[in-house]
């Protein structure tokens, strides 16, 4: 490869730089060409001074996207997601009060269907709390309790 130091040192020392053009004014670039400019390409960098009292009487240069704002909508938010939470609540207690009314229900009436019934509309008020997914997350016998599962 050709050693174009010598080049660079003047380009660095003087600033002047002639870029090479083809026939349709495109930039010649070829890594492998003994000619520096077909090699090396010079972006001046400037550092920009703007007047920021001409760009404000053009645009506000404040921002005003990014600030967070606080306003009555997160306490509207604040109310809401406790209003939700209180009827999940109350939603629970319910299903629970069910779930205790049929466990006292099913020891004082034995038939079978009967239980087979009262075991099913059990298992569905304990998924719906949460206590398991599948009926066989429950025991077999009455009161179907979840069962635990220790992972090792």
């Amino acid at each position: 490869m050709v050693d174009f130091s010598e080049n660079i040192r003047n380009f660095e020392r003087s600033g002047d730089y002639e870029y090479k053009f083809d026939d349709s004014g495109n930039l010649i670039f070829n890594s492998s060409s003994v000619d520096f400019s077909q090699v090396y390409l010079s972006f001046p960098l400037l550092n920009v001074i703007y007047n920021n009292t001409k760009l404000a009487s053009f645009y506000d240069p404040s921002f005003i996207e990014f600030i967070p704002t606080t306003s009555s909508l997160e306490t509207v938010n604040v109310d809401n997601l406790q209003q939700q939470f209180d009827t999940v609540q109350q939603e629970n207690l319910t299903l629970k009060n069910q779930l205790d009314t049929l466990i006292v229900q099913n020891e004082s009436n034995s038939s079978v269907a009967d239980q087979m019934a009262t075991k099913q509309v059990i298992l569905e008020l304990r998924k719906n709390l949460g206590q398991g997914r599948v009926d066989s997350d429950f025991s077999n016998t009455f009161p179907y309790t979840p069962i635990i599962k220790q992972t090792i």
